[in-house]
């Protein structure tokens, strides 16, 4: 008799530990990637120069070479709960160079891989990736009336891969498909401040109870139409971000309290025409990027808000005739030509978050050469180009002109690229590319004078890439690249005595998706 009741427990156990797994499907993706770097010339200065000058970079020891290697480890599970409703989560690990011991965490996906490398430092620095960090978590639910995606979530990801960032934000997207047409809505939730200090300078205490408003929110209504050659596109974008709309100060009045309200239009197209491929997309944005709070201070004159307007376009056509391929990309982002005080032109991927990834070359704005910490260390100096971004003395408008290894703004791009495929399972590259600043940065608004200095040149730079990629398997490809950038006299930024030397990088790549 004990063993018959031993028995049935047993299979009691069973039972229940099986009635879970067969009431929900699993299912994993994921990638895993090793990269070898090798650059040759991380400043773009002449390494065998000792600068002097104050206005100048760093000494000699910020000109050498940098060599190492870097990974990162993604897991993507899906549970289907139920026909039609699924939570999807996603983790990285050990997204980091091999032997770095600086880790840095954060609440944004794009900002937790930046600066996997760090200059030296007097002080201590923070860690650039934890171990295991979870990054989205979100209900995926077909129903009758649409589809809903409730969490956290990729946004930023558009029409072509023009202004795409792999953003993951909480938010809620709906969805409806009806024949070749596709509606989309969402709200995104980039921050919440009110229940923190952000803005709040002058106390170590929450805004609760001071601010009612300390939102920056992203609302998005788009469609998508698909027909035989290809499909279009149309999104408007609303972004409100009211940081700096709480008390920063003891005084009510504060002059600094004020609201980012901006509308974005994206339009796009995606057409093939037998061998033929042709896309593009556009890029309209208007609105206040500082709408101050109250508009007049007590006792003085009224606050000066600053409207701005960005204008882009992406072009890109491919031509395939087997086992070769060629093609040409054009990109145009609009500058900030600091002509106007209550004006801003241009030069606002980096504020939007918008084409973090957009990568057209192996060195010039791409993100992977940035996060490794290339570009992290060369805007590190505390002149030249660097100085644009981090000499807190420089107009902040001059500091939305970013060094070209995160977001493609201010620019004329033009690249033409010839490809082959010798194998099936190889792909050879080879991809010549060119750009200019739309407009010179500038120290301040107004004229240029011997006070209100103006970048050397418009130049950039040349960019020669060959890349070659070969599967191993199906799902484990190696990658080999190698890039020589003629350094334009953009790179001097506003010292003329600053003397730029060419880089070139040497990269390979394994990478295993599942």
């Amino acid at each position: 008799m004990r063993k018959f009741w031993v028995t049935i427990l047993a299979l009691g156990l069973v039972a229940a530990f099986a009635m879970p797994a067969a009431a929900v499907d699993v299912k994993f993706t994921g990638q895993y990637y090793v990269q070898g770097w090798y650059v040759d010339n991380v400043s773009l200065l002449d390494k065998n120069e000792v600068s002097t000058n104050t206005d100048s970079w760093k000494a000699n020891a910020q000109r050498g070479c940098a060599a190492l290697y870097s990974q990162r480890f993604r897991l993507q599970t899906e549970f289907k709960v139920a026909e039609g409703l699924t939570l999807v989560t996603r983790f990285d690990a050990l997204e980091k160079v091999w032997g770095s011991a600086n880790w840095r965490g954060g609440t944004g996906e794009t900002q937790t891989r930046r600066a996997m490398i760090t200059e030296e430092t007097t002080t201590a620095v923070s860690n650039a990736q934890e171990n295991i960090e979870f990054e989205r978590v979100y209900l995926d639910m077909n129903t009758a009336i649409g589809k809903f995606q409730i969490g956290y979530q990729q946004f930023l990801m558009w029409g072509t891969d023009f202004l795409n960032t792999p953003l993951t934000a909480p938010g809620i997207r709906y969805l409806y498909t009806t024949g070749p047409l596709t509606l989309i809505a969402a709200i995104e939730k980039r921050n919440d401040f009110a229940g923190s200090n952000y803005g709040n300078t002058n106390s170590t205490t929450s805004n609760i109870g001071r601010a009612n408003d300390g939102d920056h929110d992203v609302y998005d209504l788009g469609f998508i139409y698909k027909f035989k050659p290809g499909e279009v596109g149309l999104m408007y974008q609303y972004g409100r971000n009211a940081w700096n709309k709480p008390p920063t100060t003891t005084d009510p009045n504060a002059a600094d309290r004020y609201l980012t309200q901006v509308s974005i239009f994206l339009p796009y197209a995606k057409l093939n025409f037998g061998n033929f491929f042709i896309e593009g997309e556009g890029l309209y944005a208007t609105g206040e990027m500082y709408a101050y709070e109250p508009r007049q201070l007590s006792g003085g004159s009224p606050n000066q808000d600053v409207n701005c307007t960005q204008w882009g376009l992406f072009l890109h056509g491919k031509y395939t005739f087997k086992p070769a391929y060629v093609g040409l990309q054009f990109v145009y982002l609009s500058g900030d030509d600091m002509d106007a005080d209550d004006k801003i032109t241009g030069s606002l991927t980096q504020a939007f978050t918008a084409g973090y990834g957009f990568d057209r070359t192996l060195i010039l704005w791409n993100s992977a050469y940035g996060d490794t910490g290339f570009g992290a260390r060369a805007t590190g100096a505390t002149g030249g180009i660097g100085n644009v971004i981090t000499n807190t003395n420089v107009n902040p408008r001059t500091k939305l002109y970013n060094y070209p290894y995160y977001y493609m703004d201010n620019c004329w791009f033009y690249q033409g690229y010839v490809g082959v495929n010798p194998l099936p399972k190889m792909d050879v590259r080879l991809a010549l590319s060119y750009a200019v600043a739309d407009k010179k940065p500038r120290e301040n608004v107004g004229p240029v004078s011997a006070t209100n200095k103006e970048f050397v040149s418009d130049k950039i730079g040349t960019e020669l890439d060959l890349i070659a990629t070969y599967k191993i398997f199906d799902n484990l490809e190696y990658m080999l690249g190698a890039g020589y950038l003629w350094t334009g006299d953009y790179f001097k930024g506003f010292d003329t005595n600053n003397v730029v030397k060419d880089n070139y990088i040497i990269t390979h790549k394994l990478t295993l998706n599942f």
